[in-house]
């Protein structure tokens, strides 16, 4: 019998159409499926559709949790992403569906380390014109890593309510605060359209990108960070995969399999571009160990095998990196192995021991113990193509 999904998810941003695509594309594979289409401010609509439609599952991405509660409370396979949270928190969901969010903190937290990982000093943080939820959280994890290493946060303090709502009447109130801005700050961005504004009022006000001010923006809306100039770092926040995970995980419960109650996106990725340019970061020594790194996940090279080839003790480099890395450099060699793993996982047919092999775990049971630790489940979570 043709599966028939109800998906309410709004579709103002970047990416929420990417994760329309992942599960539009998940459906016709897997299907075909019958999709019926709510944006987020018509759930009512969406709750009466189930009634009559007779509807076998649910992809939801809704703001209010008494509307989060009337849509569990149909008892149809659900997959809910970004669910809100009430006074308590999230509470974990009935059997019969998924909580999947992201932790926004960990963007920001992204942010930071990348740009810790280049060698920056001084830092700052521009929101949306009015700050929402997940822009706080964002901020929250970027400046709370950089106080972790001893490193202060310069904050877009905001334009009078009067004019945060028109960019003409705010950007003068942002120029003055990033002329405040120390040479070689690094810039992290809410947004790319918020980056794309900070670019421009960069080249108005005779600011060099990156040498003066390197800029990062999140989402990674190609055809915004392409059309300026500098071209636009950003944070990838892949949505058409994460679409695919939530159709894979409604997939499984329509099926009436065991799905994991609540799951966590995988780590964001940045994709550099000339805003950031790596040629740019001062410190060249970390900068070429992470390549060492890099140059093959399946070696599992140990810190003293990179301290031989750099001709530095092993004391030397362990601190070399924790001082620039803010973490040990172990810390950072497993998240970059686990990166790319979910990245193999996520995009190619091999398996579960081939991955590990390639990312430098000793055998599939190490990898399904790391990635335990850092996301709360096993890799399989991560197969969107092939779900048995």
């Amino acid at each position: 019998m043709k599966a028939k999904v109800l998906v309410i998810l709004p579709t103002d941003k970047f990416l929420h159409r990417q994760i329309l695509e992942g599960i539009l594309a998940y459906g016709h594979e897997r299907g075909p499926w019958q999709f019926h289409f709510e944006t987020g401010d018509r759930y009512e609509q969406g709750l009466e559709k189930v009634k009559r439609w007779g509807c076998s599952g649910i992809i939801a991405m809704v703001r209010e949790a008494g509307q989060l509660r009337k849509l569990m409370n149909t008892k149809v396979p659900a997959v809910f992403l970004n669910p809100p949270q009430s006074g308590k928190g999230t509470a974990a969901p009935p059997k019969w569906a998924t909580f999947v969010s992201r932790n926004q903190e960990d963007v920001g937290k992204s942010a930071a380390e990348y740009f810790l990982d280049r060698g920056y000093r001084e830092f700052a943080f521009i929101g949306t014109p009015r700050q929402t939820g997940w822009c706080e959280r964002r901020l929250n994890g970027f400046r709370g890593r950089l106080t972790r290493e001893g490193f202060g946060c310069s904050v877009f303090p905001g334009a009078p309510k009067c004019d945060s709502d028109d960019f003409d009447r705010e950007s003068p109130h942002v120029a003055k605060w990033l002329k405040t801005l120390k040479p070689s700050t690094a810039l992290y961005a809410s947004r790319d359209r918020r980056a794309v504004q900070m670019l421009n009022l960069c080249i108005d006000l005779g600011i060099s990108v990156p040498g003066g001010l390197a800029v990062l923006g999140t989402d990674n809306d190609e055809v915004l960070c392409e059309s300026v100039t500098p071209s636009l770092s950003s944070i990838a926040l892949d949505g058409r995969n994460a679409g695919m995970l939530c159709a894979k995980l409604l997939d499984m419960h329509m099926r009436r399999r065991k799905v994991e109650p609540m799951v966590d996106l995988a780590f964001p990725s940045v994709v550099t571009r000339q805003s950031t340019d790596e040629t740019l970061v001062p410190d060249r020594f970390i900068a070429k160990v992470l390549a060492i790194v890099r140059r093959d996940l399946s070696v599992g090279h140990t810190i003293a095998d990179i301290a031989k080839e750099l001709h530095v003790s092993r004391r030397t480099l362990e601190t070399k990196a924790q001082i620039v890395l803010g973490t040990t450099l172990k810390n950072e060699i497993n998240r970059i192995r686990l990166n790319e793993a979910v990245h193999l996982i996520s995009n190619t047919d091999l398996s579960i021991q081939a991955v590990a092999e390639r990312c430098g775990f000793c055998c599939a049971s190490h990898l399904n113990t790391r990635f335990k630790a850092a996301f709360g489940h096993s890799p399989s979570v991560f197969r969107y193509r092939n779900p048995q």
